[in-house]
């Protein structure tokens, strides 16, 4: 993983962040069974989406994505604030419902806790709480693709009677 450098902070606590994952990356060459075990522990039902996943690489794509996410949006914040919203919605295309996707980082952060063991200490852990509301804000202000809005819901009548909406 290499050196962690915030050439500036959206959040207050990236370096506590940045260093329980640099903390991870000593400790565990491919910390992607630990959370994926974890994941399917807590959820045995989001374990039949992963049946294309027959060599690990999907979840291991997904993860390393995952934490890309996180030191973007403790760090500059240049992408990551969106990305969150938009792989949501992309989740619940394939039927994951927000709820679970959003629980994807606490999952991240408890198995950092595992693989830490004694070296996570309360800052850690505070600084991974901080991080989990400020992202589940975000989450909550991603419109929902589940719900047709009032201002939606008679144009899309329009629409699927094939009448004009202008």
């Amino acid at each position: 993983m290499g050196a962690v450098v915030s050439t500036g902070s959206a959040f207050p606590r990236a370096a506590e962040i940045e260093s329980s994952l640099e903390l991870l990356a000593e400790r565990c060459d491919d910390p992607t069974p630990v959370v994926y075990d974890l994941l399917f522990e807590r959820h045995p039902h989001m374990k039949p989406y992963f049946w294309r996943d027959a060599n690990g690489a999907i979840k291991g794509e997904m993860l390393a994505r995952t934490f890309a996410a996180i030191l973007d949006f403790v760090g500059e914040r240049r992408y990551a604030d969106h990305m969150i919203g938009t792989e949501m919605v992309t989740h619940e295309g394939y039927d994951v419902p927000r709820e679970i996707f959003t629980t994807f980082f606490a999952v991240v952060r408890d198995a950092v806790q595992t693989v830490l063991g004694p070296a996570w200490t309360p800052d850690l852990a505070s600084a991974w709480e901080e991080l989990l509301d400020e992202i589940d804000r975000f989450a909550g202000m991603t419109p929902r693709t589940d719900v047709v809005s009032a201002y939606h819901a008679p144009l899309l009548e329009k629409f699927q009677r094939g009448e004009t909406t202008s």
